[in-house]
């Protein structure tokens, strides 16, 4: 199976940072009930932005996002750029390859929430063991579904392949493209 580059960055989400939001995205932001989740989507989306701008060769604010049926963001106007954020806790991944569709998916690892019922709804068999399989298993279903926006509930394309990615300690993560195996390359702050 063919390849596909994806560079993908790994962002703390507890160091502070410029903010690189439009009007609309600080709205948005505004419109969460606690601080700690309003200042964690701000550092989420405004890393997007400022990582976005490098591949797009556009200032961060300038950057315009079209969204799918179930909310995958694309650059507008349309662009080879192809990209998905994932952010859980104190961690946000992005995930960007060119012209192949990609969705990544980072979840920290809480012992009070049951997978294996959740993955099994999900219509998901054989399903490993220990909690962190299980948390795993559950990341590339997820990244899977976002590589092709499609709903979590519908079964993904056989032809998305996922990989597990480095994640910080507590958390799992992986990435899925379309039709190509993920070749994936470390960038950037918080990466291994």
């Amino acid at each position: 199976m063919e390849k596909c580059p994806v560079d993908v960055w790994t962002v703390s989400l507890t160091t502070p940072s410029p903010s690189q939001l439009t009007d609309d995205e600080i709205l948005r932001a505004n419109r969460f009930r606690f601080e700690e989740d309003r200042v964690r989507w701000s550092r989420a989306r405004s890393s997007l932005r400022l990582i976005l701008s490098m591949y797009a060769g556009d200032d961060a604010f300038r950057l315009a996002f079209s969204y799918g049926p179930h909310g995958k963001p694309a650059l507008l106007p349309f662009s080879e750029v192809e990209f998905n954020l994932s952010h859980a806790g104190d961690w946000a991944m992005i995930a960007v390859t060119q012209a192949v569709p990609v969705g990544v998916d980072i979840e920290r690892i809480r012992p009070n929430i049951e997978m294996a019922p959740l993955l099994e709804r999900l219509g998901e068999t054989d399903l490993p063991a220990t909690r962190e399989e299980l948390y795993q298993a559950w990341t590339r279903r997820e990244a899977r579904s976002k590589a092709v926006g499609g709903a979590l509930f519908d079964k993904p394309p056989e032809n998305i392949v996922a990989v597990d990615l480095h994640a910080p300690a507590g958390y799992v993560a992986s990435v899925a493209v379309v039709g190509r195996e993920p070749e994936v390359r470390y960038c950037g702050n918080g990466s291994r």
